[in-house]
C-alpha cells in the first residue's frame, strides 16, 4: 500500500497554521492538520474555569483543556492549546500595532509596513474586526486614570473579534456572504477567555480553519508531533518530510506514527515550535543544519500581568467582553482591563499580594509575609471569600520597549527532572521584572475603586513577570548565519519547510499581537503559487 502524500502538513491550528490551511486549501492543495489539544465545539465549553479537567491543559494530571501555564526560570508563559489554537482561550482584540514593531530589527529586509498593510485589512475582514460597544464601570475608571497621568485622548474601546447582533440571537452567517457558520449575538457576559459558549466569538473555527476543512483539509486531533525527517524516498513518492507523532493525551508515550508531506509548516505556536525545532535538532539529529541562532529574540510583549480586587459589592466588574478598553500610560506603555466571567475565579489561586522593588526572594518573602500581617482580613477576602471573579479587574500592561531574552534547552527549576526551555537573559535588553508605571496605574485603580492591589504569585514572590503573549524564537535572516527563516518563511537549509506563526514575530508590538500573526501568515500564504 502506498502512503499517502500530503501536498502540506501543517503543525499546530492557531492563527498561523489555520490562515495557512484555509489559504493552501484554497489554491487547490491537499492539506493536513496535525493538533496535539482536544476539539471543543461551543457546548463544550467549561461554564467555569474551576472546571480544570476541560479548562486547564495538563495531560500529564488528565487535564484536557484548552489553557495552558509553562513556568520558565524568570517568567511565567500563558497560552493555548486545541483546534483552534488560541483563539479559544484569548481575548477577542484584533488591534493593529504602532510604528515601533516596523522599526524592529527586520526593517532592513524590507518595507514590512507597506507590505503588510493588505493583509492586515484582510486579517481584520476574516475574523470580524469590530469596536467594541459597550463600557463599564473599569474602564471609566481607567479613562480618569488615563487623564490624569495625561494621556486622554488615547483612551478607547478596543476593536475585537466578536458578533455584536442581538444580544442571544442567533442569525445566519453574517460574515461570507451565507457561506460560514450561524452565529449569535454576544450577551457580554465575560466569559471569552473561558471559552465562548454562546457563539459570539470570531474563533479560529468560526472563519479560517472552519473553510480550511469546507474546502478539504483534513484535522487530526490530540497528536503530538515529536519529530521532522527529511524524507530519503523523495524522488519515488514526492515525499520531502516524515512526521513523527504520538497521542497527546496518554499517560504513557504511545505508539509512534508518521505522516508524510511535500512541505511542512510548523505553526505550533512560540513554545511549540522552538521546542518542536530544537528536539529536530539537537537530539534526534533530523534537521542538524537549523540555524544556531534558533531561541534568539525572543520576546514577551513586554508584559506583565497584575489586578486589583474591590471591596464594594455594588458593581459587578464582570460584565462585558474579556477586554473592554485600552489607554497609553506613558509613550511606551499600554494597559487594559481583562476580566473573567462571574464564578470563573480559578485565576485567584494565582494571585499573591502586590509587592513593589526589585528585591531578593528571601526579602520578597518577608514583604509578602509583612503585608498579609498587616491587613489580614484584606488577604482572607481576596482569596477565601468574595466572588473573585465579579469584583476584580486584571491589568494587561504591555510595552513596545525592544527588551529580549534567548531560550535553550535545558534543566530548571520548574522543568525538574526534565529537559525543556530555559531562558538566557540578554544583557543589553533585558525583560524588565517589573513595571512601574503599570504599578503606579494598580494603585491608582485600587485607591479609586476601594480595591486592593494584586499581582501572580511568581511576580509577587519571584519578581518575574508573567505574559499571555510570548513571541519570537524564530528570527528572519538572509541566510542561517542571521536567522532561522528568510523572507518567505522557509527555514534556511531546507526547502519545503517553514515556520508560521507567532515565533515569527521580529518585535513587541505593545498590542495583543494575534492580529499581525494572522497577517504576517496572509503574507506568508500570498507567496505561494496556486497548484498546477
Amino acid at each position: 500500500m502506498t502512503e499517502k502524500v500530503y501536498d502540506y502538513i501543517i503543525i499546530g491550528s492557531g492563527f498561523g497554521g489555520s490562515v495557512s490551511a484555509m489559504r493552501l486549501t484554497e489554491k487547490g492543495y491537499s492539506v493536513l492538520v496535525i493538533e496535539r489539544g482536544k476539539r471543543f465545539n461551543d457546548e463544550d465549553f467549561p461554564k467555569s474555569n474551576w472546571n480544570l479537567p476541560k479548562f486547564l491543559w495538563l495531560p500529564k494530571l488528565r487535564l484536557h483543556g484548552f489553557f495552558e501555564m509553562t513556568f520558565m526560570n524568570g517568567l511565567l508563559a500563558l497560552h493555548g492549546s486545541g483546534v483552534g489554537g488560541g483563539s479559544l482561550t484569548y481575548a477577542n482584540v484584533l488591534m493593529e500595532p504602532s510604528d515601533e514593531l516596523f522599526s524592529s530589527s527586520w526593517q532592513e529586509f524590507a518595507d514590512w509596513k507597506t507590505l503588510l498593510a493588505p493583509h492586515y485589512a484582510t486579517a481584520r475582514k476574516m475574523l470580524g474586526v469590530a469596536r467594541n460597544p459597550k463600557l463599564w464601570a473599569a474602564d471609566e475608571h481607567l479613562r480618569e486614570i488615563a487623564g490624569e497621568l495625561g494621556y486622554a485622548e488615547s483612551f478607547h474601546a478596543t476593536d475585537v473579534g466578536v458578533f455584536f447582533g442581538e444580544e442571544g440571537e442567533t442569525v445566519s452567517d453574517p460574515y461570507f456572504d451565507g457561506e460560514g457558520p450561524d452565529r449569535a449575538g454576544c450577551i457580554h457576559c465575560g466569559g471569552c477567555m473561558v471559552g465562548c459558549r454562546e457563539n459570539a466569538k470570531n474563533m479560529l473555527t468560526k472563519n479560517y480553519l472552519y473553510f480550511a476543512e469546507k474546502n478539504g483539509a483534513e484535522v487530526m486531533a490530540e497528536r503530538k508531533v515529536v519529530d521532522i525527517q527529511p524524507a530519503t524516498d523523495v524522488n519515488s513518492t514526492g515525499s520531502r518530510y516524515r512526521i513523527v507523532y504520538q497521542p497527546s493525551i496518554s499517560l504513557i508515550k504511545g505508539k509512534q506514527a508518521e505522516v508524510h508531506a511535500r512541505n511542512v509548516i510548523v505553526s505550533a505556536g512560540a513554545l511549540g515550535t522552538m521546542e518542536l525545532l530544537f528536539r529536530s535538532r539537537d537530539e534526534s539529529r533530523s534537521l542538524p543544519k537549523i540555524s544556531k541562532k534558533l531561541g534568539d529574540q525572543v520576546r514577551t510583549n513586554s508584559e506583565n500581568i497584575m489586578g486589583v480586587t474591590m471591596r464594594g459589592k455594588d458593581i459587578n466588574y464582570s460584565e462585558g467582553i474579556a477586554i473592554t478598553s485600552i489607554f497609553q500610560a506613558d509613550e511606551v506603555t499600554r494597559i487594559e482591563p481583562v476580566k473573567y466571567a462571574e464564578g470563573a475565579s480559578f485565576i485567584r489561586s494565582m494571585t499573591a499580594p502586590f509587592v513593589e522593588g526589585d528585591h531578593p526572594i528571601w526579602l520578597r518573602f518577608l514583604k509578602m509575609a509583612g503585608k498579609i500581617l498587616r491587613h489580614p482580613i484584606d488577604f482572607i477576602y481576596e482569596k477565601f471569600v468574595v466572588n473573585w471573579a465579579r469584583f476584580t479587574t486584571i491589568l494587561l500592561i504591555m510595552q513596545t520597549e525592544d527588551n529580549l531574552t534567548h531560550v535553550r534547552r535545558g534543566r530548571n527549576i520548574f522543568t525538574l527532572f526534565l529537559k525543556g526551555l530555559v531562558l538566557k537573559p540578554d544583557a543589553n535588553y533585558p525583560i524588565p521584572k517589573q513595571i512601574l508605571v503599570g504599578n503606579e496605574v494598580v494603585k491608582k485603580l485600587a485607591e479609586r475603586a476601594n480595591g486592593i492591589p494584586l499581582a501572580a504569585f511568581t511576580d509577587g514572590l519571584f519578581n518575574f513577570p508573567t505574559t499571555a503573549h510570548f513571541m519570537g524564537g524564530v528570527p528572519i535572516g538572509r541566510d542561517d548565519s542571521e536567522g532561522v527563516i528568510g523572507l518567505d518563511f522557509g527555514v534556511h537549509n531546507y526547502p519545503g519547510l517553514y515556520v508560521i506563526d507567532g515565533s515569527i514575530m521580529p518585535g513587541n508590538p505593545g498590542v495583543n499581537p494575534s492580529l499581525s500573526i494572522t497577517a504576517l501568515a496572509e503574507y506568508g500564504m500570498s507567496l505561494v503559487s496556486s497548484k498546477v
